[in-house]
């Protein structure tokens, strides 16, 4: 089947249009369970950030949110860069959409912060 260039063009724009339309940014599904404890905070765009045990991320700035139950696969090729007690070196770049999960079981009071990650840049 040969698709003429124009065809091809306008296919190409119909589907990117399509899926940035059905992916809400603010949608906790792909956090964790859909059982309403994951309330959006805000978003994050190439923010410096070291990777902390595999766990979450220490993003330059002060947050510090844990990686989403659902995304935690997505880190295992990267390395832990953070050191405590050390200045950063913050040898990532990341992208993505905080949350909030109330009712997640944690080692302190209060709401949880989560990340759904959208890109990961290494930094050398």
């Amino acid at each position: 089947m040969n698709i003429k260039p124009l065809s091809k063009l306008f296919l190409y724009a119909t589907v990117a249009m399509l899926m940035s339309v059905s992916c809400k940014k603010k949608d906790p599904s792909a956090c964790g369970p859909d059982n309403g404890h994951y309330r959006y905070v805000k978003t994050i765009k190439d923010a410096r950030a070291d990777l902390y045990q595999s766990a979450g991320f220490v993003i330059e700035g002060g947050d510090a949110p844990l990686i989403c139950p659902f995304q935690e696969e997505k880190i295992l090729p990267y390395e832990n860069t953070y050191v405590r007690g050390k200045p950063q070196p913050f040898k990532y770049r990341i992208w993505g959409r905080i949350f909030n999960c109330d009712a997640c079981p944690t080692f302190t009071t209060g709401p949880a912060p989560f990340i759904v990650i959208d890109k990961i840049v290494k930094i050398d």
